[in-house]
């Protein structure tokens, strides 16, 4: 007999309820990275319209490319929660053998490999979550339905803008004294 949060959960998905949430999740990233680096200034209704323009396309994504992205983001946010976890009862429990805690913990992460190491588990958790399928599943469909691939072109302006997003967060760490 099913318990009474997977009929919640079943019926939940059944109405849609979770691509609604990709919506509400892209809307706050993205309107959290507008208002945190000021791209567009500080008036609040920009970077609203234009976080909300952003969620849209997030939540027609799976309508349009035939995929959904739910399964793939609850994998990813149950494996990060978990992580997550496992490093607060690692600082929890290293709290009763150091008395000062915040200090060890803060300095740990001004270091430049805690940043890489970061950055690598958060690869890791978006490979090993089915994330980078999505990618890699909308360039096979697109070939497979007779479309053809996307150019040479729009693939080296995608990595480069993730390069340069990537170049820009670090430059702006370190230029704020971050490491």
């Amino acid at each position: 007999m099913e318990d009474v949060f997977s009929l919640v959960v079943s019926k939940l998905l059944s109405l849609g309820f979770f691509n609604f949430l990709t919506f509400i999740l892209a809307l706050v990233l993205v309107y959290a990275l507008l208002k945190q680096r000021k791209i567009f200034g500080e008036n609040p209704v920009i970077n609203g319209l234009i976080a909300f323009s952003i969620a849209f396309f997030v939540f027609a994504y799976p309508i349009i490319s035939g995929m959904n992205l739910t399964p793939q983001f609850s994998v990813f946010f149950s494996q990060a929660f978990v992580l997550i976890l496992i490093f607060f009862i690692g600082f929890l429990m290293a709290s009763f053998f150091y008395p000062d805690i915040p200090k060890i913990v803060g300095e740990f992460f001004k270091s430049r490999s805690t940043l890489f190491g970061v950055l690598a588990l958060s690869l890791v958790l978006f490979i090993s979550s089915g994330l980078v399928s999505i990618i890699y599943n909308s360039l096979v469909s697109s070939q497979q339905q007779g479309g053809a691939p996307p150019p040479t072109e729009i693939t080296l302006l995608f990595a480069g803008l993730i390069i340069a997003i990537v170049v820009l967060l670090i430059s702006s760490s370190v230029g704020k004294g971050g490491w």
